[in-house]
């Protein structure tokens, strides 16, 4: 079977030849792998460039252990879910990291204030997420900054809702994630998970301008209305970053200790009984015998299967 690649994967791969830095080389075998289609006639192919990627990842491994530092700029993942906030300059972006964080990075007036990643931890009840406030989206933007939202959790895309250019913002930022093979329309299989936020909406311009929007992208974005000058909707955007981020929070109890709800284990939704055991230790995959089950929904102590899948807030009590 023949594996009619695209003309897109071709111009990757050129930029990929040409590559200075493992890096560099790197972010591009990633987006070859995910520009090339999935089909029998590919396998090959996508076995050499996986293969490839890992030995890249190791090279890069062991030069960081050689050296202590690395060109690429990154950021180390903390707390339950890393998100990136995505866009144009004067949008707000650290305006917002700072309301969800309270942290306090610089804000002002002009563009470019933001020329790395500016990193935070929110906290979501009894979790902390990080936030990440990332440089303009520009065509001039290096690859590691596309590389950071593609391995990101969840992007927040921030946009001036008081400016008249809402909708050319939007398709800016659209076009720019899309010329490096990232998607975040929800209609597309492989879309990443994406929240669209209105930024300034407490404004009469932000309002009309905004209704616009809503007429256009309504269908292909998760679109949800904010402002980092009064904290209008912050709150809702903290339980919608959680919700979007498909996690759940699951408790252990001792045997013979009250149920409490303290210190989760953080795991994706849709998990079972034996991958939280699995989660805590290999060994309590192995050796358990049963668990007992406490929630909201009429469980306070019953017996559950090991295929049982949990939601967030269950306490669990394993017997090993």
């Amino acid at each position: 079977m023949p594996a009619n690649l695209p003309p897109q994967y071709f111009e990757t791969e050129k930029k990929y030849r040409e590559a200075k830095t493992l890096q560099e080389k790197l972010f591009y075998l990633q987006e070859l792998l995910a520009i090339i289609p999935k089909h029998k006639g590919t396998e090959k192919l996508q076995g050499e460039l996986k293969a490839k990627i890992s030995k890249t990842k190791e090279m890069m491994e062991r030069t960081k252990k050689s050296s202590g530092t690395t060109a690429w700029y990154q950021v180390e993942r903390q707390g339950t879910g890393q998100v990136l906030l995505v866009g144009l300059p004067n949008s707000g972006k650290s305006s917002l990291l700072n309301l969800l964080t309270r942290t306090n990075v610089e804000v002002a007036p002009y563009p470019f204030t933001t020329t790395n990643f500016q990193v935070g931890m929110m906290q979501y009840e009894d979790i902390k997420i990080q936030i990440v406030d990332s440089p303009p989206v520009a065509e001039s933007a290096p690859a590691w900054l596309y590389a950071a939202f593609r391995f990101a959790d969840l992007l927040l895309i921030v946009l001036d809702a008081s400016n008249d250019d809402l909708l050319e913002q939007m398709e800016a930022i659209n076009t720019q994630l899309e010329t490096r093979n990232i998607f975040i329309q929800k209609d597309r299989a492989e879309a990443k998970k994406t929240i669209v936020l209105l930024n300034k909406i407490d404004t009469i311009k932000a309002e009309e301008n905004s209704e616009v929007f809503y007429e256009f992208y309504q269908n292909k974005f998760n679109i949800h209305k904010i402002s980092t000058i009064t904290a209008v909707n912050i709150e809702n955007l903290k339980l919608l970053i959680f919700e979007n981020l498909n996690i759940i929070r699951v408790y252990t109890k001792k045997i013979g200790q009250p149920p409490v709800r303290k210190e989760p284990i953080v795991l994706r939704n849709g998990s079972t009984i034996i991958e939280a055991a699995e989660y805590i230790h290999k060994d309590f995959k192995k050796n358990l015998k049963f668990t007992r089950l406490w929630n909201d929904s009429g469980y306070s102590g019953q017996r559950v299967e090991k295929n049982y899948v949990l939601h967030d807030g269950d306490i669990v009590e394993f017997h090993v």
